[in-house]
């Protein structure tokens, strides 16, 4: 064996492949712009500590495609993961959305972060989150907000913090935080287009009180909702807001259990019922959505035919072009 010989070798293949790999991640070219239209594509559809251990369903949040916009919305565990299996360039993202601080919807943004800032070798991409994701708690490092001038890495995102029914315009489309119930600091949103609105509940809770057989209650049981018969007392602002939305992204978590944090199917269907949205994707389910029995199916039918709205429920890997359901 020529030890020399070998060292040699992989000077040359080494200094080769750095240079190839540099030029494909760090010294690369601009994506083209996104086709116009909307799409998302549901890299995962689970939350919730069953989801994020058992990863059934995943937890790696969602990407829309609108009006040229590359937003990545709540990247939880497993996000490269499942974004490399869809043949995803992270590079060509415009912008990542953090919700609020629980580990289901941030834990991959770091890592997409650097892809969508090249290696944060170039500044580019923006971070939209709460302060207390960012500045309180920061559960993003200073580095993967841009801000660390000591790393010798010049790249990293714009931050912009989330403030309430503030809009935010990014590309061609205003996004206008709406506050949710659900931990501390939390956002879902409104993205407004020329030709559709579409909105994102987040996490939130959402029936506040309701009837039974032997009179009214309110969420201050945190078991099963067994014998509700009608919603009498809600998040008035959540309906309101997303009732005026054309489509309308749901976390429900489950249909009668964990309401005192989550709108449930129970809660998407009054929230619905009465509203302009012209289509609900359902996603967001808990590990009991799925196992032992796939709940999903007979949930969305629960939604929609008590409700009228169309409503599906969204799949690992679902990739749903927003123009077409809307024109079937």
């Amino acid at each position: 064996m020529d030890i020399k010989k070998i060292d040699q070798e992989l000077r040359e293949k080494t200094g080769t492949a750095a240079i190839e790999s540099y030029t494909k991640y760090r010294h690369r070219q601009e994506p083209a712009p996104a086709a116009p239209g909307a799409s998302v594509l549901f890299l995962g559809t689970g939350g919730n500590p069953e989801a994020v251990f058992s990863q059934v369903p995943r937890t790696a949040g969602f990407i829309l495609v609108v009006d040229g916009l590359r937003l990545y919305v709540d990247p939880g565990p497993g996000a490269v993961v499942r974004a490399r299996e869809a043949g995803l360039d992270l590079g060509s993202l415009d912008g990542i959305f953090i919700s609020h601080g629980h580990l289901d919807h941030y834990a991959g943004a770091e890592a997409v972060i650097e892809a969508m800032c090249w290696g944060m070798f170039v500044r580019r991409g923006v971070v939209l989150a709460p302060r207390q994701v960012l500045e309180r708690d920061r559960l993003l490092s200073i580095y993967h907000q841009g801000k660390d001038r000591l790393s010798g890495y010049k790249g990293g995102p714009t931050v912009r913090i989330l403030e309430a029914h503030q809009p935010m315009p990014i590309g061609k489309v205003a996004l206008t935080p709406i506050p949710a119930y659900h931990g501390e600091e939390n956002y879902g949103f409104i993205l407004q287009t020329e030709s559709l609105t579409l909105g994102y509940t987040s996490d939130t809770n959402y029936i506040q009180g309701y009837t039974t057989p032997e009179g009214s209650k309110d969420l201050s049981y945190r078991g099963p909702i067994m014998d509700l018969i009608d919603i009498v007392d809600y998040r008035t602002d959540i309906k309101e807001a997303f009732s005026q939305v054309d489509v309308l992204i749901a976390n429900v978590t489950s249909h009668n259990v964990y309401a005192h944090r989550h709108i449930t199917t129970l809660g998407l269907a009054h929230l619905l019922r009465g509203s302009k949205v012209k289509l609900c994707i359902m996603t967001h389910f808990n590990h009991c959505c799925l196992s032992p029995d796939d709940l999903r199916p007979p949930m969305a039918t629960y939604v929609e035919q008590t409700s009228g709205v169309r409503t599906l429920y969204a799949v690992d890997g679902g990739n749903y072009n927003i123009a077409e359901i809307l024109r079937r």
